[in-house]
């Protein structure tokens, strides 16, 4: 085996170590005291649990607060478990907690936890997400009457919508560091739209039928499709949506459309 293969080797069973593989193929290219090798191994492995742990209370501060350290730090570790982080960059590293949390027996008292946790990625990701410029209001204007049912809107990459069968929004507010942990209200269902702006992350409640609007454009969905049935003025809305920097663009449809 040549000195590279023999380092790539090395390195990726070293790496199976302390990541929970087996430790013994790494063991078998340590020298001296295997007992000592062990715990040499074991300061990696808890430097790595600890990043992953760090990595998903700072995603998921309010999750963490509302279950207790023990509770957080375990379910962490079970997670890590079935999913390791597919990327070095652990900002991306937390995606699944949610669904996880869904079917997570130690969680099935608090329903509305994994719905908590959406909300809290949709934060997170709102914060990372890309940058794109806002909509050409002038090619907007310029749009004909017959072609407007048919535009297609893009929101921006910030933006997410959380629909909710609970009332998340106001448990989030609640468990924010200067408030005491009791929502304002116990009554649900939230819709949620969750994006960046001026730098900052915002979150605003919406009616049902603003939801069903903005999650069908978001979609890429005509806008006559996306408006419904219901004979509603889509007209605020799309304002506010322009108004917060929301829309990011839109395409007309072809003439054979």
């Amino acid at each position: 085996m040549t000195g590279t293969r023999a380092l790539a080797r090395l390195q990726a069973d070293f790496a199976g170590a302390v990541t929970g593989g087996d430790e013994a193929a790494a063991l078998a290219h340590l020298a001296g005291d295997p007992a000592l090798a062990r715990r040499r191994l074991a300061i990696y492995r808890e430097a790595i649990d600890a990043n992953r742990r760090g990595a998903l209370r700072s995603a998921y501060p309010v999750v963490a607060r509302l279950v207790g350290e023990a509770f957080f730090d375990e379910a962490a570790r079970q997670l890590a478990a079935s999913e390791p982080p597919a990327s070095a960059d652990l900002n991306r590293y937390g995606d699944g907690f949610p669904a996880f949390l869904s079917t997570y027996p130690h969680a099935q008292a608090m329903p509305w936890l994994a719905d908590v946790a959406r909300l809290e990625w949709a934060w997170h990701e709102a914060l990372f997400a890309a940058e794109a410029p806002v909509i050409d209001f002038a090619a907007l204007a310029a749009v004909t009457a017959g072609e407007q049912p048919g535009l297609r809107f893009s929101l921006q990459p910030s933006a997410r919508l959380v629909r909710s069968a609970w009332p998340v929004l106001a448990i989030w507010e609640a468990n924010q560091p200067d408030r005491d942990g009791t929502p304002d209200r116990d009554d649900g269902a939230d819709d949620v739209l969750v994006w960046r702006e001026h730098g900052r992350v915002r979150m605003a409640l919406l009616a049902p039928q603003d939801a069903a609007f903005v999650e069908a454009i978001g979609l890429g969905i005509p806008l006559e499709e996306a408006a419904g049935s219901g004979g509603w003025d889509i007209a605020p809305m799309l304002g506010r949506l322009a108004a917060h920097g929301l829309l990011a663009g839109f395409a007309v449809p072809s003439s054979g459309a």
